[in-house]
Parts: C-alpha cells; sequence; structure tokens
C-alpha cells in the first residue's frame, strides 16, 4: 500500500459543481453519480470549496425545502477542504480522509481540481490487495 500513489486510484474525470448552480441541481448530480461529495470549482477548474449531501441536507431540512429550491452552492458549500496531490502517497490520503472525517478528497495540482478520490475506492483496493496477494 505503501507504494501506491493517489494517482493510481482517483478519479481523474471527476464530477464537479459549479458555485453559482443550485444546490438541487448539483444534488441531483451527486446522487446519479453515486457521490457523498463533489468539488466545486470555478470557471478554470481552481477549487473553490466541497458540497456534500450533508451539506445540501442541512440546508433543506433546517432552511425548510420551498426556501431552499433556488438557493446556490455557493450558500452552501464548505471552503475549509482537505486536498491530496496525484503524487500523495496512499497511506497518507487515507490518514487525512480519517483525521478529517472526510469521504472524498479532491486531488488539486496548482489550485486545479484534477481528480477525485474516494473512500470507497480506497477501501475496495484495500479488499482486493488483501484477497490477492499478488498485489503487494
Amino acid at each position: 500500500m505503501d507504494s501506491l500513489q493517489v494517482a493510481d486510484l482517483m478519479d481523474h474525470q471527476p464530477l464537479t459543481v459549479s458555485a453559482d448552480i443550485g444546490v438541487i441541481v448539483a444534488l441531483r448530480q451527486l446522487l446519479k453519480k453515486g457521490l457523498s461529495a463533489a468539488p466545486v470549482v470555478s470557471d478554470d477548474g481552481n477549487l473553490l470549496g466541497i458540497l456534500s449531501e450533508a451539506d445540501c441536507m442541512k440546508g433543506t431540512l433546517l432552511g425548510g425545502y420551498f426556501e431552499q429550491v433556488g438557493e446556490l452552492v455557493s450558500h452552501r458549500m464548505n471552503t475549509e477542504v482537505s486536498t491530496v496531490t496525484p503524487d500523495t502517497d496512499l497511506v497518507s490520503a487515507a490518514k487525512i480522509m480519517l483525521d478529517n472525517k472526510r469521504r472524498v478528497l479532491p486531488v488539486v495540482e496548482a489550485e486545479k481540481v484534477v481528480g477525485l478520490l474516494t473512500r470507497t475506492k480506497v477501501l475496495t483496493e484495500i479488499i482486493e490487495r488483501m484477497d490477492s496477494p499478488s498485489h503487494t
């Protein structure tokens, strides 16, 4: 596992959302892709924040569904985002996920989102390596 890097497991074409789209539109995209969160990016691909299912749920439950229909991602996204680079080793990335209670980590190079690492992908790799010792 120590020899694996984030680039080996990341989604190289991740779902990203724009800060100026509606929360409900973004939530539909998350659900369609089966993701718990997605990076929020500017028009030029720079990371602005992250929007999670929990962010969407909080707004809906606290504000009432009908008040939230027109709310923008920029109002709900979290701007404190843990990130990794493609060359981060997988063990370090997993530790960041655990320490920060994150299910996804945006993969960033020069402030631009270049991938997405999910906890599911990390766990799948661990199981595959346990089931097939030839990976080690």
